[in-house]
């Protein structure tokens, strides 16, 4: 269960294909210091060497939005040697390898595999479990390992399992899988160390006692408020504790190197630095939001931070992209819930209500904004955050944005959450990371540009029986 130095995400593994909106994840034209060109019979390749970190889905390995080979990887977990046949669906995985021009496929070098928790279950609540004194939310997004995980119900106090995911600012993990260990596998927390004094510390609000008879990796090390450890535990004492910085360097970032971290955001600043994760990032001069614009980006939300350059342990980011990449204003279709236009939204214990006591409080007919995303059924939502509107939102002025698919070019078509969108009549934006809403371009060459299950579209329109007329449409 180590981590070092990295960024985890949700989501979710629900995020399959590292979604990035309308451009790739690896940005290939800005690393020429650090590229390498290799002789095939095609010409020259460029490939461009990366470090990247997140939960991953299964062939060979997808992250952040690459198809990784992993056929000659060196493949590690708990610092043994594992097969590719390892891994699996949610895992949350580090990646050291080379990416290729495309900026879609790579070859993986090294991988290690990391979990956030492991241990026996304390309690479990609807949505929610606690394990070493860590809060886990399982959701739409959760990886649930067959056969013995099929629901948070189908898991019982004293089950011993090992979750993956990632902290939000509050410290809950939104696990990316959990799976239900055979036998005994050890106890143990990784986390952000805080509260530290002589001979305890906390993580995640949990603490943990360290002495004489605790191990350091590596020896003799020391660690303070801030670090990011993995703590072996017996109870509550730690019986070795991982330094994660000063472990497997292997993954250290070199200079010119390309970076992406995946998590969710916490401090948030646009002129200071802020958290993905456990990974400090300060906004760079000229960095791109995908997925949405630069007020999208507030505490809570989960993304993917990229860059090639860290002063001082902050990553100066040249992209953001959203990964809650769903976003619908509509009006309530009942009271009691967020399902709107269709879609069953689902509200978790941990989604962020704004003008709401409860989702319970919503009415029908009541203007909402929902973030959030595409649970692993392909076809539900759900929202990360959900706000009441001052007003019902305009018939001719709903608003649904998401990855697209089933692009028909020649018809001015797509689907998006499988809402047909028939834009015909639209105007036709650009990428507008202020939010102006003042560009346009050409309709066919908007269709032009989008890549199935990658590029990211918001439309406004009218809907009615499952299709909505769009009057605007957008690149995210």
């Amino acid at each position: 269960m180590k981590f070092r130095n990295e960024i985890i995400l949700a989501v979710a593994a629900l995020f399959t294909a590292g979604i990035i909106g309308c451009s790739s994840s690896s940005d290939t034209g800005n690393n020429n210091s650090n590229s390498t060109d290799t002789a095939d019979t095609g010409g020259n390749t460029t490939t461009t060497s990366k470090i990247t970190i997140g939960a991953m889905t299964k062939g060979s390995v997808v992250l952040n939005g690459v198809k990784f080979d992993d056929t000659a990887a060196v493949i590690t977990a708990d610092d043994v040697n594992k097969t590719a046949a390892f891994l699996a669906d949610g895992m949350t995985v580090k990646v050291k390898g080379t990416v290729n021009a495309d900026g879609l496929t790579g070859i993986a070098e090294n991988i290690e595999v990391v979990d956030e928790a492991r241990g026996v279950i304390a309690s479990i609540g609807t949505d929610t479990l606690t394990i070493n004194g860590q809060t886990v939310l399982v959701d739409g997004g959760t990886v649930l390992a067959p056969p013995s995980v099929t629901s948070i119900a189908s898991l019982t106090t004293d089950d011993n399992i090992e979750v993956h995911g990632v902290r939000d600012d509050a410290g809950v993990i939104h696990a990316t899988r959990v799976e239900k260990l055979a036998v005994a596998g050890g106890s143990g927390v990784r986390g952000a160390v805080s509260g530290k004094n002589g001979t305890t510390f906390n993580i995640g609000g949990f603490t943990i006692t360290f002495g004489a008879g605790t191990t350091m990796v590596p020896s003799g090390v020391a660690f303070a408020n801030g670090d990011i450890v993995d703590a072996r535990l017996n109870g509550n004492m730690a019986t070795q504790i991982t330094v994660e910085r000063l472990d497997h360097p292997e993954f250290e970032p070199a200079e010119g190197q390309e970076l992406s971290f995946e998590g969710i955001l916490s401090g948030f600043s646009a002129t200071g630095t802020f958290k993905v994760g456990t990974q400090q990032v300060s906004l760079g001069t000229s960095a791109r939001i995908e997925g949405g614009v630069l007020a999208d980006l507030v505490d809570g939300v989960k993304v993917e931070a990229e860059g090639h350059t860290i002063t001082g342990d902050v990553l100066n980011a040249e992209k953001i992209t959203i990964k809650d990449n769903i976003r619908i204003e509509a009006n309530a279709a009942t009271s009691g819930s967020a399902n709107v236009l269709g879609k069953t939204v689902t509200i978790t214990s941990k989604t962020r209500l704004d003008n709401l006591a409860s989702g319970a409080s919503i009415t029908a007919g009541d203007g909402l904004r929902v973030r959030g995303f595409v649970n692993r059924d392909g076809s539900t939502i759900t929202a990360t955050r959900v706000t009441k509107i001052s007003n019902p939102v305009d018939a001719d002025k709903m608003i649904i944005q998401g990855p697209v698919k089933n692009i028909n070019a020649t018809a001015h078509t797509l689907t998006i959450m499988g809402i047909t969108v028939s834009a015909g009549s639209a105007i036709a934006r650009p990428n507008d990371d202020n939010g102006t809403d003042t560009l346009t371009m050409p309709l066919d060459s908007f269709f032009s540009s989008l890549t199935e299950d990658r590029t990211i579209v918001k439309a406004k329109g009218s809907f009615a029986s499952g299709s909505l007329a769009a009057s605007e449409i957008e690149l995210e």
